[in-house]
């Protein structure tokens, strides 16, 4: 997978995109608009339950011997007009030390119906050569394609509930301005590697913002969360989630529903008993420390605009985006 020169476009795999569609955008809409989201509420399941086969449970056989787990999520690249690269998102340091790595899929039904107790667990790829890493190293961002192998799948009668985040919900700079210093976040991921292991679901988890989004914490593209981190955690999704109601900079009441991927986990704050404060990658094993490093429920996010860096990554080892597709990216290679 190090070369996607002869990678395609996904054009036909039975999957389910993560949609605001259904979602109200005020506290008032015409009649037409809201037939017009009743019917699509009927055809599109609602937000939280798309999120429900948003990740992955990564399970992890390393070089040392030892076993581990993580996070992924599912992510289409150059999604536009039908096309995309799809790919699972996590951090580095989940897999840069892999043998193999493996997740669950919940199968589903032609028209993607999940069908909930009923998996198959899949060798996702096998060594960490199999990963593309972030062009910057200090980004602890890790990629995976895996539409080949779902199209294949597919063309087998073999179905899996796979809900994609795209370049539609990471915010904007515009977006990230409007944002105020404390917003409500949904955290899906599989802390201390716990999930539902009969129906594979993973676990959802509030917290909020510690430092402004739209400030680069210590210089770097990142932000604080006041949320505790566990082993397992690394690479989840970080989604600004609010329903019914939130406050938006401009001031007042907005009704509705909104979310963004806004960032992905990767860190944990932990202070030494001296004192000193360290970010220390968030753990994938639960293994006793010579050190004593206590965690304060402070965990470190990568900006959601640092998955964007992997499309000119791409495009240089000689993949062409779709006709129209606009890449937000700034990174030069």
């Amino acid at each position: 997978m190090s070369s996607i020169s002869r990678r395609r476009f996904n054009t036909g795999a039975a999957v389910t995109a993560i949609t605001t569609a259904a979602l109200a955008r005020g506290s008032k809409m015409s009649a037409e608009a809201a037939q017009e989201v009743a019917q699509v509420q009927k055809a599109v399941p609602i937000i939280t339950e798309q999120l429900l086969h948003a990740t992955a449970l990564l399970e992890v056989s390393e070089r040392n011997g030892q076993n581990s787990t993580g996070t992924g999520f599912f992510y289409q690249f150059f999604n536009h007009n039908g096309l995309s690269l799809s790919a699972i998102v996590t951090n580095r340091h989940v897999v840069e030390n892999a043998l193999t790595v493996s997740c669950t899929f919940t199968e589903a039904t032609k028209d993607q119906t999940p069908v909930f107790g009923k998996t198959k667990r899949i060798p996702l790829t096998g060594s960490s050569s199999d990963w593309i890493f972030h062009p910057d190293p200090t980004v602890d961002l890790a990629v995976a394609l895996i539409g080949d192998g779902v199209s294949k799948a597919a063309a087998r009668g073999e179905n899996y509930m796979l809900s994609y985040s795209d370049q539609s919900l990471i915010p904007t700079e515009s977006e990230y301005r409007d944002l105020t210093p404390l917003e409500d976040v949904l955290i899906v991921g599989y802390p201390d590697g716990i999930s539902d292991t009969v129906n594979n679901v993973p676990v959802f988890r509030r917290g909020i913002t510690a430092t402004p989004v739209y400030l680069d914490f210590r210089g770097m593209p990142q932000f604080l969360l006041d949320a505790a981190i566990f082993p397992g955690s690394s690479g989840s999704p970080v989604f600004l989630f609010n329903q019914g109601a939130w406050a938006p900079r401009s001031g007042g009441l907005q009704m509705g529903a909104r979310i963004k991927l806004i960032g992905i986990i990767y860190a944990v704050a932990q202070h030494q008993t001296n004192g000193e404060i360290v970010f220390q990658p968030a753990p994938t094993q639960n293994l006793p420390s010579v050190r004593s490093l206590i965690p304060n429920n402070i965990g470190a996010c990568i900006k959601s605009s640092k998955i964007l860096d992997f499309e000119p990554l791409f495009v240089k080892r000689g993949l062409k985006p779709p006709e129209g597709y606009e890449m937000r990216s700034k990174l030069i290679l």
